[in-house]
């Protein structure tokens, strides 16, 4: 009986350490991003979040086709700028097949330093201008379980 009770503290230690473990690395993460600034005034493009850290970032919003606002052009071109207005890169959507009325989720993650703010754009043809590493997604928190597995038994 004395082993089953050591046996328990020792599984409710182990879960304990994992449930704090995984709120300090979301809060650590989630707090190293900043909000960016716009400096455009297009309505057809509504931004939601835009953060970014020292050496990445994400942009989060909708673009909307509708008949009042209509886009006439083939891509959506995001430029980065530093603090020192410095164009960093540029990342385009094609929009081209949009039809009227349509809704469409915008999702860009970036890997770029320094990025101060962001100016949305209308354009016809891309500019190779500068390109920037894009960053599919964040990690998944199956992902961050297995790589805090993998880091305690490498501890322990």
């Amino acid at each position: 009986m004395k082993r089953m009770k050591t046996f328990l503290i020792y599984a409710l230690c182990i879960i304990g350490f994992f449930i704090f473990s995984e709120i300090m690395i979301n809060i650590n993460l989630e707090s190293t991003y900043q909000n960016i600034g716009r400096k455009d005034r297009i309505s057809q493009v509504n931004i939601y979040q835009a953060q970014a850290t020292k050496i990445n970032g994400r942009i989060k919003g909708h673009i909307y086709n509708d008949l009042n606002n209509k886009i006439e052009s083939n891509y959506v071109r995001i430029d980065l700028y530093s603090s020192n207005n410095n164009l960093l890169g540029s990342k385009y959507i094609d929009v081209s097949n949009m039809r009227e009325n349509e809704t469409r989720q915008l999702e860009l993650y970036f890997k770029v330093q320094d990025v101060e703010y962001y100016e949305v754009k209308f354009t016809d043809e891309k500019e190779d201008i500068g390109s920037f590493e894009e960053l599919f997604r964040d990690l998944t928190d199956s992902e961050l379980r297995w790589g805090l597995f993998l880091t305690f038994l490498m501890i322990w």
